[in-house]
């Protein structure tokens, strides 16, 4: 879709031909005609083609940014067919609620064809990058074209990193194991039970040497912590919004610790344990989606 529109400096500009025009008729002065001619052609020249300086324009969205709420993000575009021409370049959302702020260019063979613009501040949640606006005008500054061109692609935004609720513990398996899954034995560590100790194993042991043991069952686990499980149900009495910026906290938080982890939204299924760039994007992108 392109448009046209006249510039502020178009009427200034016709009124000085108009007058040199009047002026060198009123007087018969051949310079005054010479310049009211040489100013129509050159507004003239400008002007021939201006509707089709923007077919030859291509886009094309090489990255957009995702981030949290209240923080600047970006998006890269890539011209192609833009040399010699000055551009102005705006974000205009599909149903213009928004425009971001504009950017004039210009575009020639030594010009890098990846610009980078600003994205408005949205709220949490999933949006589409929207159109982008490209303006030029003819040489003089009389007339202005618009084109705008959609832009296929869409970010998150993540809620906001806050809150000072502690992380929840580690749950841990159950203890209360039977006697008929006897797996072996193995050398006591700090915070065993007492239950656990082999005594006999000790009795057997040199006096000058005494060796702890400990009973270890098949499907004894509890030296392995089970990852920490952020439960939104653990935060129900807060309202929506801070329940999410506190998992986002504590997201980071076991990121910054490199804990593994998994979320469980009430309206979801938990997620998979994990903890590295993959699993940050999905519990933030899961956040941002929250309804």
């Amino acid at each position: 879709m392109k448009a046209l529109h006249i510039e502020p400096l178009a009427l200034p500009f016709l009124a000085l031909v108009l007058v040199l025009l009047f002026g060198a008729a009123q007087y018969a002065n051949n310079l005054g005609f010479f310049f009211a001619f040489w100013l129509t052609a050159l507004a003239i020249g400008g002007l021939i083609g201006l509707r089709t300086r923007l077919d030859r324009v291509q886009v094309k969205l090489v990255q957009i940014d995702s981030g949290f709420a209240n923080t600047p993000l970006h998006i890269q575009l890539e011209l192609s067919g833009a040399q010699g021409l000055w551009l102005d370049m705006a974000l205009v959302s599909a149903d213009a609620t928004f425009s971001s702020t504009t950017r004039d260019i210009r575009q020639s063979e030594k010009n890098q064809p990846t610009q980078q613009l600003t994205l408005p501040q949205r709220p949490r949640g999933v949006h589409l990058a929207g159109n982008l606006r490209l303006s030029t005008r003819d040489h003089i500054g009389l007339l202005r074209v618009t084109r705008i061109y959609p832009l296929a692609g869409k970010h998150w935004v993540y809620p906001a990193p806050q809150g000072e609720r502690p992380l929840p513990d580690m749950a841990r398996p159950n203890e209360s194991q039977g006697q008929d899954d006897f797996h072996g034995l193995r050398n006591y560590q700090a915070g065993d039970s007492p239950a656990r100790i082999h005594w006999k194993s000790l009795a057997k042991s040199s006096p000058e040497h005494p060796v702890l043991r400990i009973k270890q069952f098949g499907s004894d686990t509890s030296a392995e912590p089970i990852p920490r499980v952020l439960d939104e149900a653990l935060l129900l009495d807060l309202p929506l919004e801070a329940r999410l910026s506190q998992l986002a906290a504590w997201i980071l938080h076991c990121e910054h610790q490199q804990e593994p982890y998994a979320l469980r939204l009430h309206s979801r299924p938990a997620t998979q344990a994990g903890v590295g760039d993959a699993q940050r994007q999905l519990c933030l992108r899961l956040l941002a989606e929250a309804t």
